[in-house]
Formats: C-alpha cells, structure tokens, sequence
C-alpha cells in the first residue's frame, strides 16, 4: 500500500525534494490536500494554497538545491512567530490584522534554508494557556483523542503534525507549551536551551523563560530543525547517552507521584522497556526546595516581564494597538482574568521579580543539577504530563483521581523545570493509555547539551517504539 507524499516525515520529504524524485509543487498539493480534508480540526487561522504553490513553483524552477537542507519543504508556523506578509494575530481578537512586515529571526533561518510557509497555526490566546481552547479563532480537536483538545499553547501546530497536514511545526514554550500539545498528540515536542534559537519577531510572555521550539514526528527531523536554527553552539560532549549503562534520575516527587491511573500504567511499562534495555533509572526525589522554588519564580517572572515583551512587540510592530487595548479585548474570560490586572497595577514588586531571577533560579538551577551529579546521571526523566488530553469543556480544573485540581498548574507540573532554568527538554511518545489517550516521556538535560539530548531521545525513542523482548 503506497504511503501518501503527506504522511513522509520531514528527513524523507527532504531527500525526495533534493533528489527530483518528486516536485515542490506535487508536495504541496498533497500537504494542502490533507489540510483540506481535516479542515474540522481548525489547526489553522490561515492557509493560503495560492501563495504555498506559487512559493513551491519558485523553488522548482530553482531546481533541487543541495545546499538548501529544507529546499521546497512546507512548515507550519505559530500564530505568534512574524513572517512578512502574513498577520500574526498570537490568537487574540485586537491583533486580528497586525500585518508582519519582516520575519522572526527563527522563520527566516528556516526560509533561508529553502522551506516554505504552509500557515499561521492556531495557539492558546496570546499563549496564556495549555488547553488549546482559543475563544477568538475556536478550539483545536486532538486529531488523535476524540473528544479531547489538542493541548497548548502550540496547539494548532502539534495538531498540524499529528494529522500529517505538515511535516514540521514551529511553536514556542514558556512553561510547556510545546511539549504539553506534543505529548497530548502523540507526537515528538522539543525545547531547546533558552537562548539557542532567536526569539526576535516573536510576541513573548517572558524574555527569561521563553523561547522557539520544534514539533515533528521523528527525532531525525528534529535534529534537522536544530541544525538550521540554532545560533549558539555547544561544547563537544560524551556521545554515548542512551548506551547500557546510562543513568537517568526518576523524580518520585514531584514528578511521577499523584499521577492519572491510566497515565502511570502507560508510563510505567515504558519505563520497564527502558531498564530491560540496560538503562539505569534512579529514583530520587528532587530537594525539598525545589517544588517551593518553582511555585516562587514561575509566575513572578512570567507576570512581571509580560507587559514589558508586549509592549515592545507593539512598538516594534508599529501596530495601532497599545497594551491596554489588547487586553482589554481578550477573548478568553480566563486569559482575561489572569491579565487585566496588569492593567491597573504592577502585580509582582521590583524586589521579588529581582530576587526570583537573581537568586531562586540560580538556586534552582544548582539543586537541579546536584540531583543528577550525585547519582551520576545524564537527564531527568518524567511523564510530560500527568494527565492525558484535556476534555473540550475543560475550564479552570480538571479532575485528578477522583478529586478537582487547577488546569494549568496540574498540566505544566513536570515541563515547569526545565522552561525555569533554560535546560533543553523533549516529550516522547510512550505509548496510548487502554482509552487510546497519547501519553509522552519527558527527558530533561542542563543547558547546553542540546544535541546529547536529542541523540538520547533518538535512543530512547527506538527502544520505545520497537518490538517489546
């Protein structure tokens, strides 16, 4: 049975475009015809065939260009990444025509390289949320959970993939929002070291905790990604990650307690696949300090540095809209009520947004490195979530073996660290629970090791996703 052009991942799709075997054009006709069909899934707020074909037309006319590693390949954007010609409206009712004229640092190294914008994806409001229920452009399904949304905030680009509407997506993570979506829809998410790839063009929550990320359906195709967007190098390290003999720390806590039941089976046995393997997995709880430390920096930095990054998004834009109107038309009641506030008062003081960037996360990022010193371990490993794919009516909680718990909090427990502390991280599929619900494995690294990690993810996922001994 012949494998549609659509469903090739982004390393394939890459050598069949470099080696003539197929056209630009007969490419984007069968990505564009699989957006069509899954139109429902709303994974986009634009797509314009017209412009991708006439785009993939350029590239053939070029002629395959080895030197171009992504020449011809269609990839999916965030709707908060700029990209000249297109409006970048982060999903928000007072940005719905915010025309980009120039693009973000990260969609230009991708241009640069040949690849062409399938379309803008739709995200959480202003990405102030994990679900990927938008109010202004309507929700993402989970093309893989019926009944379910697709996870956020880079919902509309993890669902993309998921579907095949894409080969790649590009999306951004603060505190999960990358990894959360990717998990949820069974797919491969990756965070880089903060400050890996440029983040200029990007409408950001926290210049200290955000950054660009990638989601694919192969690890190769991640490694693809990062060669062409990363504009910091790493220093050369072991090479033998993910060999027999590994070690990895597995928080009991906060990490894999308190954990959905279905969720922990799912979890549990891969973890099982992993040692049968020769993997050495550490239980150890993280320092007592560490969960108070997280509470005590996520939101005093995100909160205090968001007026300051839309602000000068704004006026970097040149966009008829200030601060206060953007907010004040949120579309989200729940994105509304988090950040109207910022509106009428400063609410984290100088002295405590100071002291959680110059000495909790400093503290934080020692005692998390100590952990995995003192065990002699290379990464953290975790469920990227504990729970599966939020339900379409989920609002502020969700249910948790039997008892209601606050959506966001519960959903970015174990993506929080790593988004704090700039490490790299990337969520893995693990397999589906007995409902058919994607669950993800999150491996954590210190920053820097980007490349270790995604050899080590490489590894893991192989050993994962093959033949159970």
């Amino acid at each position: 049975m012949s494998v549609s052009p659509a469903d090739w991942s982004l390393t394939r799709a890459v050598r069949e475009l470099t080696s003539g075997r197929i056209t630009a054009e007969t490419y984007a006709r069968a990505l564009l015809a699989r957006c069509a069909e899954y139109r429902w899934l709303n994974a986009f707020v634009a797509c314009d065939p017209s412009r991708v074909l006439e785009q993939a037309r350029v590239a053939d006319s070029a002629g395959p260009d080895t030197t171009r590693p992504l020449h011809g390949v269609p990839i999916a954007v965030k709707d908060n990444i700029d990209a000249s010609g297109w409006n970048t409206t982060a999903g928000t009712p007072a940005l719905r025509n915010n025309l980009a004229h120039f693009d973000a640092g990260a969609w230009s190294r991708l241009r640069d390289a040949g690849a062409i914008l399938l379309g803008r994806t739709n995200m959480h409001e202003l990405a102030y949320g994990i679900t990927g229920d938008n109010h202004c452009f309507g929700p993402v399904p989970n093309p893989v959970a019926a009944g379910r949304l697709a996870g956020g905030s880079s919902s509309g680009s993890a669902a993309a993939v998921a579907a095949s509407l894409a080969p790649a997506g590009l999306g951004t993570d603060t505190g999960g929002s990358v990894r959360i979506p990717a998990a949820h829809c069974g797919i491969i998410g990756f965070r880089p070291s903060t400050g890996r790839y440029p983040v200029d063009g990007v409408l950001r929550i926290s210049h200290t905790r955000d950054t660009v990320g990638i989601l694919a359906r192969d690890v190769a195709d991640l490694c693809l990604l990062d060669s062409v967007l990363a504009v910091e190098t790493e220093a050369s390290g072991s090479t033998d990650w993910g060999k027999p003999g590994t070690r990895f720390v597995v928080p009991s806590f906060p990490g894999n307690v308190d954990l959905d039941a279905e969720l922990m089976t799912v979890f549990r046995r891969g973890l099982e696949r992993l040692r049968r393997a020769g993997l050495v997995l550490i239980d150890s709880d993280h320092p007592p300090e560490v969960p108070e430390l997280i509470d005590k920096t996520s939101f005093p930095i995100s909160l205090a540095e968001t007026p300051v990054n839309f602000r000068n998004y704004l006026a970097g834009m040149k966009y008829p809209v200030g601060l206060e109107r953007l907010l004040a038309s949120v579309a989200d009641p729940e994105v509304r009520e988090l950040l109207y506030p910022l509106l009428l008062e400063e609410p984290i003081g100088d002295s405590e947004y100071r002291r959680a960037l110059d000495s909790l996360l400093p503290e934080l990022d020692q005692l998390a490195r100590h952990t995995l010193d003192r065990h002699g371990a290379v990464a953290y490993l975790v469920p990227t979530t504990v729970l599966g794919p939020p339900g379409t009516n989920t609002c502020r909680e969700v249910s948790l073996n039997g008892r209601g718990v606050p959506t966001f909090s519960t959903y970015v427990r174990n993506t929080n660290l790593a988004s704090l502390v700039g490490w790299p991280s990337v969520s893995i599929p693990v397999g589906k629970t007995v409902r058919g619900l994607p669950v993800g494995l999150q491996l954590d690294v210190p920053a820097g090791h980007d490349r270790q990690l995604l050899d080590l993810a490489r590894r893991c996922s192989a050993l994962l996703s093959g033949p159970s001994s």
